[in-house]
């Protein structure tokens, strides 16, 4: 990990004149911009206003505490990313849990050795940026995955699809390019937002190739309506008993649908798995 960040914007909160003088020397020495707040209440609006790249709290201070404070500046989506390092003269196992569990990423205790203070400084402003560039890149590729569903679907409505081979290239980019590179975006580190959005992105994919099987290959091949939803259970691998359970027909009845659906697919090897055969359309 780099250690030498480029200058970055940090807010001190510190009761203590003589601690925020000693801080903003040794960070404004190394290039970074410092801001300062004497109390809590102020350094939430100071962020607020114009969230830093990194917190300094203290714990001890008059009114809200550097915990509560940390709890506070979680509660926004502007500032809930920001890193917050206690910097405190508590040396206590359970002062720095409790500075974990508010929020905190680290915790420095009280006298203040330089080089110490200015490494955890410039790792955590580094990992903070490079967090917020994958957000972006992430934000980016979401877009672009959009605007190719929403273009995928204006081609499929207003051409209805000049051939067969038309509709299994696009079926073909769908499965085998957008859908796999949308599953591992959604694998990645994204905001409750954009897991959103990539989940709805992956359901709607999955329903226009679903869309696509089903009037392409099934309804061309002349299955009826049950036929199709029976064809679609099997793929899925769904035995007898439970697509005669879900379609609220007997099992005798699904036995039949299979065995016309064999019969109009020309599936004449007894050995072929029905579901192999679908699954392979």
């Amino acid at each position: 990990m780099n250690t030498t960040a480029q200058s970055a914007d940090i807010l001190v909160v510190d009761d203590n004149p003589d601690m925020i003088h000693l801080l903003s020397k040794l960070l404004t020495d190394r290039g970074h911009r410092v801001r300062a707040a004497k109390e809590s209440g102020l350094a939430l609006k100071i962020a607020q206003s114009s969230p830093p790249e990194l917190f300094l709290l203290d714990i001890n201070m008059p009114g809200m505490d550097g915990y509560s404070l940390c709890g506070e500046l979680k509660k926004f989506e502007a500032l809930a990313d920001i890193p917050v390092i206690f910097v405190s003269g508590y040396e206590e196992q359970e002062n720095k849990i409790k500075a974990f569990d508010a929020g905190g990423v680290d915790y420095i205790c009280k006298p203040i050795h330089s080089e110490e203070l200015l490494s955890r400084v410039n790792t955590h402003v580094e990992l903070f940026r490079l967090r917020k560039q994958l957000q972006e890149q992430v934000a980016e590729k979401t877009r672009e995955l959009a605007e190719t569903l929403t273009a995928l679907r204006v081609l499929m409505t207003q051409q209805q699809q000049d051939s067969k081979e038309t509709e299994k290239n696009i079926l073909n980019n769908i499965n085998s390019l957008v859908i796999p590179f949308a599953e591992r975006l959604q694998k990645t580190t994204l905001t409750e937002n954009q897991q959103s959005i990539v989940d709805m992105l992956i359901a709607n994919l999955k329903q226009v190739s679903e869309s696509l099987i089903n009037n392409h290959d099934l309804l061309q091949m002349k299955l009826t309506p049950v036929e199709i939803q029976v064809a679609n259970l099997i793929r899925e691998g769904k035995q007898t008993k439970e697509i005669a359970s879900l379609l609220n027909l007997s099992d005798l009845t699904i036995s039949t649908h299979r065995k016309n659906i064999r019969k109009k697919l020309n599936i004449k090897d007894r050995k072929l798995s029905l579901n192999a055969f679908l699954s392979s359309l």
